[in-house]
């Protein structure tokens, strides 16, 4: 009974193992096939500009802009109060005087202000929501900061930097993306291609396997 049990938990570890090391395998075949230029995706809605390929997207990305949060009122009040009566049984005051004081603005918080589809292709990342849009040529790039889950684009054609938040469920895809369409931009596909060729070996040789 008990080594049927055991039996049964450690085929379906292996089974899930073998699955996620399936998409690990399928996911570099399919970037590889990318910079060979066997695949070129394209995606309605997005017309892709000459010599330009589609390398990756993904909908419910999260525009990240800074708004203002909560402010406050800081000051003191000053007066006098003298009383005028009562109601019901208890008395009332009446003050006079002045409030003295400023309010403060709240600290800038990062904000989720619309929601779309993400983009990666070899010339550009582009995004588009339901109310904005946003796009950065790689001509134009600055730089990308990685969080989980999230990229910051900074472009010079755009002072504040785009935020994209896509779940850090897709960080290492998303990153491999990026990885192959800036290889393929800058001219250097054949480095890539090896690259992609080097990981898919090592995954074969360590394709799991039941004790």
């Amino acid at each position: 009974m008990f080594n049927a049990h055991r039996e049964k938990k450690e085929a379906a570890e292996l089974q899930s193992a073998l699955e996620a090391w399936g998409e690990q395998v399928h996911e570099l075949q399919y970037l590889l096939e990318i910079v060979q230029g066997q695949n070129r995706p394209s995606y309605d809605n997005l017309i892709l500009k000459p010599g330009e390929a589609g390398v990756f997207r993904v909908s419910g990305v999260g525009l990240i802009e800074e708004r203002k949060g909560a402010g406050h009122w800081q000051g003191a009040s000053q007066g006098i109060s003298f009383p005028i009566g009562k109601v019901a049984g208890r008395p009332v005051r009446y003050r006079v005087g002045e409030t003295r004081g400023h309010y403060v603005s709240g600290p800038p918080v990062p904000t989720a202000v619309d929601e779309g589809v993400m983009t990666i292709t070899t010339q550009r990342i582009v995004y588009q929501g339901a109310a904005k849009t946003a796009e950065c040529h790689y001509a134009k790039l600055l730089g990308i900061q990685h969080a989980p889950g999230v990229i910051t684009i900074s472009v010079s054609n755009r002072q504040r930097p785009t935020v994209l938040h896509f779940g850090a469920v897709l960080d290492a895809e998303v990153n491999n993306c990026l990885s192959v369409a800036m290889s393929i931009y800058n001219g250097e596909a054949d480095q890539a291609v090896a690259q992609l060729q080097s990981q898919i070996a090592e995954l074969q040789a360590s394709k799991p396997a039941s004790a």
